[in-house]
């Protein structure tokens, strides 16, 4: 199984997620105690604002009246000492500038309040006092740097917290799943089983996880009994497929060979001509008994493969040569040879292929009951070097596959052994052999890896 990454895993989403929430939390109390803060010093600001704006009309109402101007810098002269003002203007009821001090402007973050100035009920001038609000703009700073040095704090606190909750969750979970990465080594031990470290969730996980584990013990040994008496049933009837098959094959030259003997110990009214067709009997019937012995011995015990580099078109011509010398003067059978220019490098068991040519001549000669034509061609495709026989006879009937059945036949006298002989050469050069019906006929395709150099290792099956 592919390992977690770090931010995968249960313990970081825990300490992230606290973190974040702590995060969240903090800052908006932060941005909620600091903006309260602030409208609550404003206020106040405000009020003293008003209460320096109503005194300074008071003290100014009667130079006002009489335009007693030194009266009025020195009330104004007054006002200004006070902390924060930074702006005094005094005008009368016709809105004209008796007194002015400070900026011509006033700025933005300044607070600025109006007084009328009043006899009895009616004005006879207004006074506009603007303060500076630096002092609680350096408050809110202090604050806010107060307030986000608490928030990393308490982040610091909470990652932390986090991380032991997650360790304190998370430890019996690694510890599980160190447990279940270890079974894999303990293939051979008949009860496998986790750690139950705390009585909690992942606990009884751990029990049903040990409980699955049983199960599956028993029914590991209840399905390796079950191979074992199918693969023991498959032997024994593989083994009486073969003995069978050998009987079969043993019976008839045998019986024909004790015939013959018993003929030739007894000879009486027995001629010349028919002692000679006795012996020739007995001759044939041995080398044929022989034969099917040879036969049984390849399959039993395979050959080793030796690939070396050769010319596979001269091995093909040469067993076709010689089967057209010896075996073709029955049949009479016209061979034509496509063989390919230019296989390029090719490596191969020589005499496993010459044993592979010959018995798909001999398969394609048995198919065809009357002279007929064999089309033996070679090619090549990129990794894969090919042989191709097709012949012009009835072609396959029934599963072609079952051709390459070892012991099965459709020939009378055949042992059912050539053919799977032919593919377990095909898979020993990693390649395959198929047959494939035709119109008239069938063909046979050998295939075989293009492989350089010397590879040796026993021709599978």
């Amino acid at each position: 199984m592919k390992p977690l990454r770090y931010y995968q895993t249960f313990r970081f989403k825990v300490v992230a997620s606290i973190t974040l929430v702590h995060l969240i939390l903090m800052l908006t109390l932060v941005i909620v105690v600091v903006q309260g803060q602030e409208r609550t010093m404003d206020r106040v600001l405000h009020k003293n604002a008003e209460s320096l704006a109503r005194m300074v009309a008071i003290a100014s109402r009667n130079a006002v009246l009489t335009e007693n101007l030194g009266t009025l810098q020195e009330i104004v002269r007054y006002a200004l000492h006070k902390s924060g003002v930074r702006r005094v203007r005094i005008t009368n009821a016709q809105r004209v500038v008796l007194e002015r001090r400070g900026p011509a402007r006033v700025r933005a973050r300044w607070l600025t309040v109006h007084h009328t100035i009043r006899v009895g009920r009616y004005p006879v001038g207004l006074v506009t006092l603007s303060l500076s609000r630096s002092s609680v703009l350096r408050q809110m700073a202090a604050a806010r740097d107060t307030g986000l040095l608490l928030t990393l704090v308490a982040l610091i606190l909470g990652g932390g917290a986090g991380w032991l909750l997650s360790r304190h969750l998370t430890g019996d979970l690694e510890g599980l799943m160190r447990d279940v990465g270890q079974l894999g080594g303990n293939d051979g031990e008949e009860e496998r089983r986790v750690q139950v470290r705390r009585h909690n969730e992942v606990g009884v996980l751990s029990e049903a996880f040990n409980a699955m584990l049983a199960r599956l013990a028993r029914a590991r040994r209840q399905a390796d009994i079950e191979r074992r008496k199918q693969a023991e049933s498959e032997r024994l009837a593989c083994l009486t497929e073969t003995a069978a098959a050998i009987v079969h094959e043993i019976r008839n030259p045998l019986a024909s060979i004790v015939s013959g003997v018993e003929l030739l110990v007894d000879d009486k009214g027995i001629s010349e001509t028919d002692r000679h067709e006795f012996v020739a009997i007995v001759r044939d019937e041995s080398r044929r008994l022989n034969a099917v012995l040879q036969n049984f011995l390849k399959w039993t015990r395979p050959a080793e493969t030796l690939r070396e580099p050769g010319d596979l078109n001269a091995v093909v011509a040469q067993v076709v040569e010689m089967y057209d010398l010896t075996l073709n003067r029955e049949h009479r059978h016209v061979f034509r040879m496509e063989l390919a220019a230019d296989l390029g490098p090719v490596s191969f068991d020589a005499d496993q292929i010459r044993q592979v040519v010959w018995n798909l001549l001999l398969n394609s000669a048995d198919a065809m009951k009357s002279p007929g034509t064999m089309t033996i061609a070679t090619a090549a495709e990129e990794d894969w070097v090919y042989i191709r026989v097709t012949d012009t006879g009835s072609g396959v009937q029934g599963s072609a596959e079952r051709l390459f059945t070892p012991f099965y036949t459709t020939k009378a006298e055949g042992t059912g052994l050539g053919l799977a002989l032919v593919r377990r050469i095909a898979n020993a050069h990693g390649g395959w052999v198929t047959i494939t019906n035709l119109s008239p006929g069938a063909m046979v395709v050998f295939a075989i890896t293009r492989e350089e150099g010397r590879d040796r290792h026993t021709v599978g099956g």
